[in-house]
């Protein structure tokens, strides 16, 4: 397992390199100057600036930044602030990448922890249940909720709840991020409920996953078998029946996970949350580049991390996986 491990992590090293390519050359295809934005921003220091005076501003900027220099040169010495962990100076904040990342990051992990752990808490069991009482009222009652689920957009139901609750009981979220150290109570009233209402739609997948599961699993012979041998229900299902069937669910927990991490912007904007996906439309918005690439090169750190987790649950799961 251990050189499993260690191969795995050294294989992300040259994917890394290659999303470091991709994302830098993308950042530079996209129209726009971040140099004019800074200059054309500052109304105040603009006043009184002829047009002359204004492009050499504009050039003193891109030196500045090293914006003016060869494309390769530019990859090269964002490359460096990488490595070196900064990830580059923000243009608009003056100041480096990995000082916004720290400060944003455990606010998106606080969100995503929270969606995925509302997730695990309805979804499997419903679909445990759904999967004993196969073709029931209440598994179609189960099945109705999933299929909602599925069916409604996340950034509809977060608009219909802040409208439904301001409009009919006068009540929002709060607007001013605390740390839950600093004020649990603020931080999950602001947390909780986008957490929910992702989680909603989240485990919707999950839970028909594990039905899916379960229905097949408990008609093996080896179910039969241990049924036989006058094993408590209980320990059928848990030992037995969903031990094998978490498997797959497993697998949709890791994509859901990693579609999470780079999906939390529209939820982090509607509830005004200051994380990482509201900093990235913050940075695209106005041409700050070191910070999105530094945000999007995170996120592929993030997603590389979560497929070796979930690989790595495998063998914990189920003993019969071994990584050589």
């Amino acid at each position: 397992m251990r050189q499993y491990i260690t191969k795995r992590l050294l294989l992300m090293i040259p994917t890394a390199f290659l999303a470091t390519i991709i994302i830098f050359l993308l950042m530079k295809l996209v129209p726009g100057d971040v140099a004019t934005a800074i200059v054309y921003g500052d109304e105040e220091s603009e006043e009184g600036y002829s047009q002359q005076e204004t492009e050499e501003r504009i050039a003193r900027i891109r030196h500045k930044y090293g914006l003016d220099r060869p494309l390769p040169v530019q990859y090269f010495d964002w490359l460096k602030t990488v490595g070196r962990g900064e990830f580059g100076i923000s243009l608009w904040q003056n100041r480096p990448v990995r000082d916004i990342i720290m400060e944003r990051l455990p606010r998106t992990a606080q969100l995503a922890g929270l969606i995925m752990f509302f997730t695990v808490v309805w979804a499997l069991p419903l679909g445990v249940v759904a999967a004993l009482v196969h073709n029931s009222k209440t598994d179609q009652f189960i099945r109705v909720i999933t299929i909602l689920g599925l069916s409604v957009p996340t950034i509809w139901l977060a608009v219909i709840f802040l409208f439904t609750f301001s409009r009919y009981i006068g009540w929002i979220p709060p607007l001013e991020w605390k740390s839950i150290f600093e004020s649990p109570v603020h931080n999950l009233s602001m947390v909780g409920i986008p957490a929910l209402i992702v989680a909603y739609n989240f485990g919707a997948p999950v839970m028909r996953m594990t039905r899916s599961q379960m229905l097949e699993v408990l008609r093996e012979d080896y179910i039969r078998t241990a049924r036989a041998k006058g094993l408590a229900q209980q320990a059928v299902l848990v030992r037995h029946a969903l031990r094998n069937a978490v498997l797959p669910v497993l697998t949709q927990f890791g994509g859901l996970f990693s579609a999470l991490i780079t999906g939390l912007v529209i939820v982090e904007t509607v509830f005004h949350i200051p994380g990482m996906g509201r900093s990235m439309v913050d940075a695209i918005g106005t041409r700050d580049w070191p910070v999105v690439q530094g945000l999007v090169l995170v996120n592929v750190a993030l997603i590389l991390l979560i497929n070796l987790a979930v690989d790595i649950l495998y063998s914990v799961v189920d003993p019969r996986i071994r990584y050589s």
